[in-house]
C-alpha cells in the first residue's frame, strides 16, 4: 500500500472517529443511565479506530520515507540529438 493510500484510508477512520464521537456526545447529552452499554461501546470504538488511525500514518510516513525518490527527467544524449542542436528545426 502506498502513502496516498494509508493516508486516505487515516481520514476514512477519522470520519468514523468523527461519528462514533459524535454519537457519544449525543448520548452524554441525553439521559446517561439510558444507554450505558452502548456508551462503553462506543468507547472501545473509539479507542480501536483511533489506534487504526495512529497505525496508518506510521504506514503512510514509512512508506513515504521508503519510497525512492523520483528520476530525473532529463533528457539523455539520444534525445538531445534527436530534437536537433539550436537553431534547428525541431525533427
Amino acid at each position: 500500500m502506498s502513502a496516498d493510500e494509508s493516508l486516505t484510508k487515516a481520514e476514512e477512520l477519522l470520519a468514523r472517529l468523527e461519528a462514533a464521537r459524535a454519537e457519544l456526545e449525543q448520548l452524554s447529552a441525553a439521559d446517561a443511565e439510558s444507554s450505558p452499554d452502548r456508551a462503553i461501546e462506543l468507547l472501545s470504538e473509539l479507542a480501536e479506530l483511533a489506534k487504526a488511525v495512529e497505525e496508518e500514518l506510521e504506514k503512510a510516513q514509512r512508506d513515504s520515507l521508503e519510497a525512492p525518490p523520483a528520476k530525473p527527467t532529463a533528457l539523455g544524449v539520444e534525445d538531445r540529438l534527436a530534437q536537433g542542436g539550436p537553431g534547428e528545426p525541431d525533427a
